[in-house]
């Protein structure tokens, strides 16, 4: 099962099922949704809907089938099954939230906003339909994108999922990465997604600069009896993280996250780590550099509604402590998954809450001087209408992979990279006097707040041209011999795209008073 799902899988709604003509149908339907086989369910729940004649019973298969296309997906076939149900007047009041929910994250939001205006005037407190109907207008003012690049990476993607990819070691030509491709496992598809299960493959960098062909790791790391994904790695590339889930045909299975350790060039057998009691969802680990906390997503109790982020440190004999919730700026009454920790500490994870442009969305969190959490979207093109997730960065550059669905209308995960360029900035300009003439002998003295100090001699023809760096103050001092000094001020600092920094600079020789006293 992919392993953006497992946040949905472990859910299980009451059927409010009713005795009907159905029969065999609607049991196996509900039988395929209570285990997590919703593509299955899907298609069962719609061979029922066109038979059925009561109005109440299509209301609640339209509503389930809303709730497999929306837990797979599908936000256009998840908004007309909603739809239908809410026709039908089938008795939940969220099918109206999550009808708007898939208006939004297909990008209908002249649909979604009436839909969200609607259900707020019914239930005004819900932050989920406040800050959905904010993204969906924040979309029609089509936010300006910044100055990342991204970019498909075609030798790591299939025709299915591949997705939450993890660099190991410093180096950053060695990846890992989860795929739902057909052929490690030599499974049948997956009833939940419609694709094959997830298992972990790996990619090196080869003697051209190009990722070569993935593939998949061997029995113990990919078991063919489980799902196997969102690796992450330790600092120093010796211990991987992932998850994983098991399967059974009676009973949906919960999650866990196994660790093993790499010696030798080979891998130990997986172990499970345990955190606090049991919860049905733990997944998605996420080390932090120095190996004390490692950061994760639980459905445990104490959070803040679907799925949340936390946290637990490992202690002294190797155990790991009760864990901590993130709070309420990172976490919400919907489902913050992904987390990634930087080496300075900041948090990259994705929601479908917070205000966004479409599904998950990829943000940004980093703790202010009393330890809160300040968290900002990551805007486009990072984030798109779809699905945006799974994202890691080679050390400190601003540069690395991330998962998207954007583009895929099956909602197909693929890898993508990522890059910030670096700003370039210059200051140039001439030097005269009042009479437009060049002064012989004039300077320039820059300094920095990064420490820079420079003295730069002008040539015969006045100018002067040199280099700056980003985000950092400036003050330039201009002498020459007989003339008064001029400083002037500037900075980088707030500039988000190249600039050149161009003076004209006039200098002037000081007043010399006459003295008339007979």
């Amino acid at each position: 099962m992919k392993i953006k799902y497992y946040a949905s899988y472990i859910i299980i709604l009451p059927l409010l099922f009713w005795e009907c003509s159905g029969g065999k149908k609607i049991s196996q339907a509900k039988k395929a949704f209570e285990i997590g086989e919703y593509t299955r369910a899907a298609e069962l729940y719609k061979r029922t809907y066109t038979r059925e004649k009561n109005k109440y019973n299509k209301g609640e298969y339209s509503y389930y089938m809303g709730e497999c296309y929306r837990i797979t997906n599908k936000p256009t076939k998840a908004a007309s099954a909603y739809s239908k149900a809410i026709r039908y007047n089938y008795p939940v009041r969220e099918a109206q939230l999550y009808m708007a929910e898939s208006y939004r994250k297909a990008a209908k939001y002249d649909k979604a906003i009436p839909v969200y205006e609607t259900y707020l005037d019914q239930v005004p407190t819900d932050t989920r339909a406040q800050k959905g109907l904010a993204s969906c207008m924040m979309m029609q003012k089509e936010p300006k994108e910044n100055r990342y690049m991204i970019e498909k990476i075609k030798k790591l993607n299939s025709k299915f999922s591949d997705f939450s990819p993890a660099y190991a070691g410093n180096s950053y030509d060695y990846v890992i990465f989860s795929s739902m491709r057909t052929e490690a496992k030599r499974r049948r598809k997956n009833k939940i997604t419609g694709q094959g299960t997830s298992s972990l493959y790996y990619s090196k960098i080869d003697s051209k600069g190009e990722w070569s062909d993935p593939e998949a790791f061997e029995e113990p790391i990919n078991n063919p009896s489980f799902d196997d994904g969102a690796p992450n790695v330790s600092a120093d590339g010796k211990t991987l993280y992932y998850t994983r889930c098991r399967f059974d045909n009676e009973k949906p299975m919960g999650t866990e996250i196994v660790y093993c350790t790499r010696s030798g060039g080979k891998w130990s057998e997986p172990e499970a780590i345990i955190i606090g009691e049991d919860s049905l969802v733990v997944a998605h680990p996420a080390i932090d550099t120095n190996g004390d906390f490692l950061y994760f997503v639980s459905d445990r109790d104490g959070g803040f509604g679907g799925k949340d982020i936390w946290r637990t440190q490992q202690t002294k004999d190797g155990t790991w402590s009760e864990p901590q919730n993130l709070g309420s700026a990172i976490n919400t009454k919907g489902d913050e998954m992904f987390p990634y920790m930087r080496e300075d500490g900041t948090l990259y994870f994705s929601s479908d809450t917070h205000i966004g442009f479409g599904g998950l969305d990829i943000f940004k969190a980093i703790p202010d001087e009393e330890k809160e959490w300040i968290v900002t979207n990551m805007g486009a093109p990072i984030n798109s209408i779809s699905d945006d997730f799974g994202i890691t960065f080679k050390g400190t550059q601003e540069e690395g992979i991330l998962s998207s669905s954007r583009g895929s209308s099956k909602g197909i995960d693929n890898l993508y990279h990522f890059i910030l360029p670096k700003l370039h900035f210059t200051l140039n300009g001439v030097i005269k006097n009042a009479n437009n003439e060049v002064v012989d002998g004039a300077y320039l003295r820059l300094i920095g707040s990064d420490g820079t100090t420079l003295k730069i001699n002008t040539p015969n023809d006045g100018t002067f041209k040199v280099k700056l760096k980003p985000d950092t103050d400036y003050v330039f001092l201009v002498a020459a011999k007989g003339y008064l000094n001029k400083k002037i001020k500037f900075s980088t600092a707030d500039e988000m795209d190249d600039k050149d920094f161009s003076f004209r600079i006039t200098l002037e020789k000081p007043k010399i008073k006459v003295d008339n006293t007979p």
